[in-house]
C-alpha cells in the first residue's frame, strides 16, 4: 500500500497537533482582545509560541491526537446543526 504524505508520522505527531493549537489560541486572542485590539501580529506570535510549547511535550501530543477523532465528529455535528438552523 503506497504512503502519503498525510499518513506519514511526522504529520500526525507534529504539524497536525500544531495547528490545532494554534488556531485555536490565535481565534481566542482574536475574540478576546486581551492584547490589544487590531494587534494581529502579536496574537500570531503568541499562538504560534503556545503552539510549539505544546508539540514539545509528548503526552500533550498523545492527548491531542486520542481526541481528533472526537473533534472531527463534533465539528460535523455542530455545523450540520448551524446549517438547518
Amino acid at each position: 500500500m503506497a504512503e502519503t504524505i498525510l499518513s506519514s508520522p511526522i504529520i500526525s505527531e507534529a504539524v497536525l497537533p500544531f495547528v490545532l493549537v494554534f488556531t485555536v489560541v490565535f481565534a481566542i486572542l482574536q475574540k478576546s482582545k486581551i492584547l490589544g485590539d487590531g494587534k494581529k501580529q502579536i496574537d500570531a506570535l503568541v499562538a504560534l509560541v503556545v503552539g510549539l510549547i505544546t508539540i514539545t511535550f509528548a503526552n500533550a501530543v498523545g492527548i491531542i491526537n486520542s481526541l481528533l477523532p472526537f473533534l472531527a465528529v463534533a465539528v460535523v455535528i455542530i455545523l450540520i446543526f448551524l446549517i438547518l438552523v
